[in-house]
């Protein structure tokens, strides 16, 4: 005959139950102030980027300044030779060029963090398409930016597009078939900014005409969608290096 064996446990006090409580609610309280920490540290950094970028850029034009007051000067006077001549254009030309990449990664930052009213949450900045050195082979980068208010990471999957004119029929390729990705190449996870770059080959025979992209978020904030259409045009003037 079998016997049921009865177990006495003994009940927790009301003061074990309490201590309990307040414990967790201290280690929320405290994960919620690491994690403040962190996105005020992430800010801090991205502002001091911004801020460097705009000393860089005044002493950029102060040099560029000077130096074509210079090549004025020297142009002026006819015992200036030929050689001084041509390294004073060389020197304007390359301050002219750093004085360029310093305003578009000014204006890239600022995008961020002062955007256009317009602009809040998910934001596709640049979607550009280079040629190569191989025939009908590209190489795409698309950047994208939480633009306002980063207030947690994006996490998702985008989708680009190429349509044209393939046998004289309308035909649209999506980049996974041109390529050899995995899952990982078209997906993103950021707070400020991430590009999303590779390569693609056209098909032999294929007119490109258009370009298409798609971003969304997924989990938390799924909701967010960015969209982008261009014309293709390849810059066919630099030809990207692997």
């Amino acid at each position: 005959m079998k016997h049921n064996n009865l177990v006495i446990k003994r009940q927790k006090s009301r003061m074990w139950y309490s201590i309990a409580t307040i414990l967790i609610i201290l280690m929320l309280v405290l994960t919620y102030i690491f994690g403040r920490y962190l996105a005020v540290s992430e800010l801090a950094g991205t502002k001091e980027n911004l801020v460097l970028s705009q000393q860089l850029l005044k002493e950029s034009q102060q040099q560029l300044q000077q130096v074509e007051e210079s090549l004025v000067m020297q142009q002026q006077s006819a015992k200036v030779d030929t050689q001084s001549n041509q390294e004073l254009v060389g020197n304007v030309k390359s301050l002219q060029q750093s004085k360029l990449e310093l305003e578009e990664e000014l204006a890239f930052y600022r995008k961020i963090m002062a955007p256009e009213k317009d602009q809040e949450g998910l934001t596709v900045d640049t979607f550009q398409i280079t040629a190569t050195e191989q025939k009908d082979e590209f190489h795409f980068r698309v950047t994208l930016i939480q633009a306002g208010k980063q207030a947690q990471y994006l996490k998702g999957n985008v989708d680009a597009f190429v349509s044209g004119i393939l046998n004289g029929e309308e035909k649209e390729y999506n980049f996974r078939e041109l390529g050899t990705f995995n899952g990982k190449h078209f997906q993103f996870q950021f707070k400020y900014f991430q590009n999303l770059q590779g390569f693609i080959q056209i098909p032999q025979g294929f007119e490109a005409k258009t370009l298409r992209l798609k971003a969304q978020t997924v989990g938390r904030r799924k909701n967010q969608r960015a969209n982008k259409e261009a014309l293709w045009q390849p810059k066919e003037s630099q030809k990207y290096v692997r």
